[in-house]
């Protein structure tokens, strides 16, 4: 497989997960009628979504380059690890004093940051069809 064509799941992949976040970040607003705009908006949701879908791109592109028999394996337990590793960002983050009830952040944060392997995940089939 080349690299543009990994690149292009890792854009799709980004894109899929920016709309789940957007989605989610909408629900939990309403459910929990909390504002944490001043830390997480649109830009910074695109951003660290586009971020993660390259990043994914890269590193299954090396992974099954040079690991032909498990390489997609490896790559899943890699992913799935380094999406909870993640949660360490919204568990250190030092909200602003003016924040209300910032022990909501994490609710909100957290699942934000399984998204993009989650749509990687669920659009691993489209691609990989053989």
């Amino acid at each position: 497989m080349t690299f543009k064509a990994v690149l292009i799941r890792g854009l799709v992949a980004a894109i899929a997960s920016t709309i789940a976040c957007i989605v989610w970040d909408k629900i939990y607003y309403f459910a929990m009628m909390t504002d944490f705009s001043a830390i997480i908006n649109y830009g910074s949701i695109i951003g660290a979504n586009i971020f993660a879908g390259v990043v994914m791109a890269i590193g299954y592109f090396f992974i099954t380059k040079y690991v032909k028999k498990n390489g997609v394996v490896l790559f899943n337990i890699l992913l799935a690890t380094l999406s909870i590793a993640s949660f360490y960002g919204p568990l250190s983050t030092a909200l602003p004093l003016d924040i209300m009830a910032p022990e909501l952040f994490l609710g909100l944060a957290a699942p934000m940051h399984l998204f993009p392997a989650l749509a990687w995940l669920t659009l691993q089939p489209l691609f990989d069809k053989k």
